[in-house]
């Protein structure tokens, strides 16, 4: 691979995977819920496990992030090197959900113009983070590659959509002093 130029052949970066996000985004936009195979029952079981691991560990909500990896690559009977991808894509998978649920409830009380630029900023994360982790991959030991990509992607979305759902939580209102501020001579 030549320095500087990143080869998506090379790094295992799939069209599919770098076009997903910015579907789900254009449906965000217009208001639309993408669906992430809501039918799959092992989906829905990710969805149940994330969940609980969260509501276990309001405080430390990171500690959750790779809760479902960790135990499909642990589950793996064949070679864990390689269900680590699509054990990592299928977490992602529901935290991609989370974050879709956490922009939508941001952009309801923004004005359109508002909506516009938190779109093309949620873009731009997109591509960095598809860049970033492309590299990362890339840099990996051959036949880590992909699943390192995947692994990086996973904890980059999870990150986001924590950081977009504690940012919605409802605020508590400023605390009034009792007693006006006095000056001490």
């Amino acid at each position: 691979m030549a320095w500087g130029r990143l080869d998506p052949a090379a790094i295992g970066v799939s069209m599919a995977a770098m076009l997903l996000p910015r579907l789900a985004l254009l449906l965000l936009i217009f208001g639309v819920s993408p669906v992430w195979a809501q039918g799959s029952t092992t989906l829905a079981s990710d969805r149940a496990q994330l969940a609980a691991c969260l509501r276990d560990n309001r405080a430390a909500a990171p500690s959750c992030i790779g809760a479902v990896a960790v135990a499909c690559v642990s589950a793996a009977s064949a070679d864990r090197r390689s269900a680590e991808s699509s054990c990592a894509r299928r977490e992602e998978t529901v935290w991609r959900e989370r974050l879709t649920q956490a922009l939508q409830a941001s952009g309801r009380t923004l004005d359109a113009g508002q909506r516009s630029r938190l779109a093309a900023l949620h873009l731009t994360w997109e591509g960095f983070i598809a860049q970033k982790c492309a590299f990362y991959g890339s840099t990996q030991r051959e036949g880590w590659q992909l699943g390192r990509q995947a692994g990086c992607e996973l904890r980059e979305v999870a990150m986001r959509a924590l950081e977009l759902e504690r940012a919605a939580l409802p605020q508590a209102p400023a605390r009034r002093p009792q007693s006006p501020p006095q000056i001490f001579r």
